[in-house]
């Protein structure tokens, strides 16, 4: 009898802990498995260390953004959730964000560049804090060009050095790379150009003489020279996958490439060389990043606080490690020492967040009907001219 209550007592003392218990949901878009492999270390690190807090990750079906508009319109969204430098303004608009200046005041703000700091401020309000950072540079295969006799890229290349060495690429009967129909990746050939995507009004700026030379030379790139394909066009799903199949030489993309590429294609890995992106008037790159923010709405908010401070800290050099992004914290990147990184982080200098501002605060549309265009320049229905007409004739509709 007395061992049976001491058995009872026993395990009401663990699960008295439990009593009271909050749960935390998070929500984002699934990532590639490295990613998700990622997230679930740093989740499971979190739970590990606190009774009285469960986080549980709901990766987003579909369309995140969507998904996010919806719950929050119903009530029924996470508690805290990715939200995308390039949507942020659209969704601080609207009110459904917890402004965060009040709670961080023990937070080491500073610890963040002022770039990201103001990537998600509103009304000089500050809504979310980056998770990561990645910028874009060209990822190569070391041994392809060895085996094809073409230099390697040198530091300080220009896109003149680029297109050569793709050309040299292709006389070998090799896909020199990959440049997908997004937006995104075309930015940095208009702003290497000396050319802008908007003015300081915040009109359409496109069609000025230097970023319609910047698109002319990426749209040479896949129509003229044919060195550059989307990767569904070798059979691939994204770029990431294509390089580890070794189905191109080079890819324009993030550090999550690499990290990818490690855990799925050792071999390859091996062979990888990263170098920052060709430059012509000036050097360009992209900054994408994400914030985790916290839903107005959420019934935990204290909790929500803890995990989010969790999150951009701890967690985040965890996340960090394991699939290869960036840490937008200088803690975390100051120990960060993967030399392949290195140029990823050289490019935060002077790198463009992926944030068109807009009177409205929308871009989404304008993003998709551009892509659009871009797409119809690749199936050759238009030129990268007649793509640009119609972008500067309409911009103003899709953003209002």
């Amino acid at each position: 009898m007395f061992k049976r209550s001491l058995a009872v007592i026993f395990s009401l003392v663990l699960l008295f802990p439990l009593i009271g218990q909050t749960t935390i949901r998070l929500a984002g878009w699934p990532g590639n498995p490295t990613e998700e492999a990622a997230m679930k270390k740093m989740i499971d690190n979190f739970n590990s260390k606190n009774r009285d807090i469960v986080v549980v990750w709901e990766p987003s079906p579909g369309d995140h953004n969507q998904a996010m508009k919806t719950r929050l319109a119903g009530g029924t969204a996470a508690d805290l959730f990715y939200l995308d430098v390039s949507i942020f303004e659209e969704f601080a608009k609207t009110g459904a964000l917890l402004p965060l200046d009040a709670y961080l005041r023990d937070f080491p703000l500073n610890d963040y560049a002022q770039s990201l700091r103001d990537a998600f401020s509103y009304n000089s309000r500050i809504y979310g804090i980056a998770k990561d950072f990645s910028t874009l540079s060209v990822i190569y295969n070391k041994e392809i060009f060895r085996r094809a006799g073409v230099a390697e890229p040198r530091a300080g290349w220009t896109w003149n050095d680029f297109r050569t060495t793709a050309l040299a690429l292709k006389a070998k009967s090799i896909v020199p790379s990959i440049l997908e129909a997004d937006f995104n990746r075309w930015i940095p050939f208009v702003q290497s150009f000396g050319g802008r995507v908007v003015d300081e009004r915040m009109n359409i700026a496109l069609g000025e003489t230097k970023a319609v030379s910047g698109l002319r030379f990426a749209a040479n790139l896949v129509l003229r020279d044919q060195v550059a394909v989307r990767s569904s066009d070798v059979g691939a799903g994204w770029e990431g996958e294509a390089f580890g199949q070794e189905k191109v030489a080079m890819i324009m993309s993030g550090p999550w490439s690499v990290g990818f590429v490690r855990d799925n294609y050792p071999n390859v890995y091996k062979n990888i060389g990263v170098i920052e992106m060709p430059r012509n008037e000036q050097s360009a790159t992209m900054i994408y990043t994400v914030a985790w923010v916290i839903n107005k709405q959420t019934a935990n908010r204290a909790a929500a606080l803890r995990v989010l401070k969790y999150l951009v800290s701890e967690g985040q050099e965890i996340f960090v490690r394991e699939a290869g992004v960036l840490g937008s914290s200088s803690t975390v990147a100051a120990r960060d020492t993967d030399p392949l990184k290195a140029p990823f982080y050289r490019g935060a200098a002077y790198g463009t967040p992926w944030r068109i501002r807009t009177p409205s605060g929308l871009f989404s549309r304008a993003n998709d009907e551009i892509g659009s265009r871009l797409q119809d320049v690749y199936a050759k229905k238009i030129t990268i001219d007649q793509a640009v007409q119609q972008i500067v004739a309409n911009y103003e509709s899709w953003v209002e």
